[in-house]
């Protein structure tokens, strides 16, 4: 009798880990299958992401990347339904709005102290610079005592003061900048453009490098930002939409090296514009702008005078601060010109007045927007008129 039972046991023993052995297979199976549905999915969406790359991105080796530029017709940049000046207009609208819409009503009955503490107030207000206040300030109270000085007269005469204290730096603009001259064909004229993270350096020079190309100009970029590749990767596709020759390296390459091996491309194929963009630099890091000024001069190992424009680009936003930034990258840098972007939706626009008075540099472009078309020559009648509201 107690063997029966022990045998017993003993098969109910041996069916329960069969049925364990069952289950721990299913489950192993099901488990397998569940990761090659994984696998496969992963597969589908690598296979997509590698399909939208550009074809440049998917041959990309080690070292530095030579794309060569392919014949193609060169980018029309369509011309927007409305003038720029009037684009412009708009994009300055805030700055109009919040600060000098505030003169109406300032000037009826005369400008007593009170009043012109206001005004004093509003133009501080304006970024215009304090320096450039104090000296309009001067010149106000000497009109007050004329008397008739009315808003509109206001206007004007804050507009011919401001040109004439932008005016005549603003003629010192390399006109190469923006006019290609068939006759400096083959002559390399190289660009280097710098500036803080988010000024919007990457995309001002794919705007540049299709408006120059528009012009029939042949145009290397060097993708020299090589610490953020979503940076390289969106300038390859401005790039590749202007039929620009576009020089990369693996991230975190040497940003100098990147440009130098640009500007050889260039001399080798005899481009008409070598523009090289840069590492985003904050202008109160030391070791960082002194990387900059590496990249600059690495450049004279192949062309002694190069680069023969090192332009900043500012965000309007930034305001008076935009002035600091301005200072430290022309003591470290020697720039020759500004490019103010992204007035549209800023208040503060009016710290163009004051970079360009104090630093004596002139403002090439000026943008509105994120196409080609938004971002043009700087012109001081029409920005003052569309920062005045006249």
């Amino acid at each position: 009798m107690t063997y029966l039972v022990t045998d017993f046991l003993t098969h109910g023993d041996l069916m329960n880990f069969t049925y364990i052995l069952i289950a721990i297979a299913v489950i192993g199976i099901a488990v397998y299958l569940l990761s090659l549905s994984k696998r496969k999915t992963e597969q589908k969406k690598e296979e997509k992401h590698l399909e939208e790359l550009p074809k440049a991105e998917l041959l990309k080796p080690h070292h530095v990347e030579v794309k060569e530029e392919k014949p193609v017709p060169a980018p029309v940049v369509e011309a927007p339904k409305i003038s720029f000046a009037d684009r412009l207009k708009t994009g300055l609208s805030r700055s109009r709005q919040e600060v000098w819409g505030k003169l109406t009503g300032l000037f009826s009955g005369g400008l007593d102290d009170e009043k012109m503490e206001s005004l004093e107030e509003l133009l501080y207000g304006a970024d215009i610079g304090t320096a450039t206040v104090s000296e309009l300030m001067k010149e106000v109270h000497k009109k007050a005592k004329e008397g008739n000085l009315t808003e509109e007269s206001f206007k004007q005469f804050l507009f011919d003061f401001l040109k004439g204290k932008m005016g005549p730096i603003q003629e010192n603009v390399d006109h190469s900048l923006y006019e290609f001259n068939e006759a400096d064909r083959g002559k390399t004229k190289v660009i280097m453009i710098v500036g803080v993270n988010g000024a919007g350096k990457t995309t001002t020079i794919g705007k540049l490098a299709t408006k120059l190309r528009s012009q029939g100009a042949s145009v290397v970029v060097g993708a020299c930002d090589t610490f953020r590749a979503a940076a390289v990767d969106q300038l390859q596709v401005w790039c590749d939409r202007a039929g620009a020759t576009m020089i990369r390296a693996k991230e975190g390459s040497n940003p100098s090296g990147v440009g130098y091996d640009a500007l050889q491309a260039a001399l080798n194929q005899k481009a008409d514009y070598c523009i090289l963009d840069t590492a985003g630099r904050l202008h109160t890091k030391e070791n960082l702008m002194d990387e900059l000024a590496k990249s600059k001069n690495v450049l004279k190992k192949l062309d002694p005078t190069a680069p023969h424009q090192i332009l900043l680009v500012i965000d309007a936003i930034t305001g008076q601060n935009a002035m600091r930034q301005a200072e430290e990258f022309h003591k470290t840098l020697d720039l020759t010109g500004l490019i103010f972007t992204k007035c549209d939706g800023s208040s503060k626009a009016g710290s163009a007045v004051s970079i360009v008075e104090q630093l004596k540099l002139p403002i090439a472009y000026i943008g509105v927007g994120e196409t080609a078309a938004d971002l043009d020559v700087f012109k001081v009648d029409d920005y003052l008129k569309a920062l005045l509201g006249m």
